[in-house]
């Protein structure tokens, strides 16, 4: 008996364990570089030979960090990544070998001072900091404490006195004293990356969820200090997904083609964006949760453990 021809499955699309990888997307705090050497730089020699290993077998490499550019460029060149990262939570992508930057963006002066404001009715002891392009503006009660409060210290770590601006943001960013929301102020006039905001009064959980609810609807708000109550408020829509995925789009490489790394909250965009993700063992619960799988922790170097086997072809399916 005759039957009619079948017609061939249509060709299945790889899985993400199938698609070749073409990208790496790495953060750098607790992700490749332990906390406790976050101001050292001080990557492991593990860690250092896979990444240039991945790049000897043609595959992109990017930092994707919360750091500002200025925190990156030792770690960069130790890697043999002089080239573009993306810095400030994907409000800056900066070629190092250029020294020139490729996008940014900003927060609104309106935006920035009024979302000051709205944390300071939420929690009156908030201190508060601000990124730049170029330094760090920071009340002096944010500093107190830190390194960033002792030249000593702060210059034994590299950081120069040009990169630090003490002062309340309203004097250093030009905050205009009769300024109100409605009215918006005549600066800054220097576009600032990133503010950030901290508190001593809550956990840091309870602080971002606080500050979700009442500014939420203008900023992005994320944090990736473990241990700190600390938010990294960025301008409405900036995250470090958005920044990676007009990166790899730069390259003509898709999401499927690209693996991330990360530990902490401000990954989490990353992560659910990417092919597949990895959260390092010793990560947040929310990026854990963001990830496809879990390496080894930092301390062991877990990131460079998931790329020795990528390049042997021995990732789990």
């Amino acid at each position: 008996m005759d039957t009619e021809p079948v017609a061939p499955d249509p060709p299945r699309a790889p899985t993400l364990s199938e698609a070749p990888v073409k990208l790496v997307a790495t953060d750098v705090d607790g992700t490749i570089l332990s906390y406790g050497e976050s101001m050292t730089g001080d990557l492991s020699t593990r860690t250092v030979e896979a990444f240039q290993a991945a790049q000897e077998a043609g595959i992109a490499v990017v930092l994707v960090t919360g750091r500002p550019v200025r925190g990156l460029r030792g770690i960069s060149s130790t890697l043999g990544l002089l080239g573009p990262v993306i810095a400030s939570n994907g409000a800056m992508t900066y070629d190092l070998a250029a020294d020139t930057p490729l996008d940014h963006q900003p927060l609104a002066a309106q935006s920035m001072f009024e979302v000051k404001d709205l944390i300071l009715e939420l929690d009156p002891t908030v201190t508060f900091a601000a990124e730049t392009p170029r330094m760090v503006h920071m009340e002096e009660s944010f500093a107190r404490g830190s390194l960033w409060f002792e030249d000593k210290r702060r210059r034994a770590v590299g950081i120069r006195d040009e990169e630090l601006l003490l002062g309340p943001l309203d004097e250093t960013l030009q905050r205009t004293s009769d300024w109100h929301p409605q009215a918006g102020p005549s600066g800054p006039q220097i576009p600032v990356l990133k503010l950030l905001a901290k508190t001593h009064a809550m956990a840091a959980d309870d602080f971002i969820a606080a500050a979700q609810e009442r500014i939420g609807h203008m900023v992005t708000v994320t944090h990736s200090a473990p241990g700190i109550s600390l938010l990294e408020i960025s301008a409405k829509g900036v995250n470090k997904a958005q920044a990676l995925r007009r990166y790899a789009q730069s390259l003509g490489i898709g999401a499927e083609h690209t693996i991330a790394f990360g530990d902490m909250p401000n990954d989490i965009e990353m992560l659910q964006w990417a092919g597949t993700s990895w959260a390092v063992g010793s990560a947040h619960p929310m990026a854990r949760s963001a990830a496809d799988r879990i390496a080894g922790p930092c301390e062991d170097d877990g990131v460079a453990e998931v790329l020795e086997l990528l390049l042997k072809g021995q990732l789990p399916r």
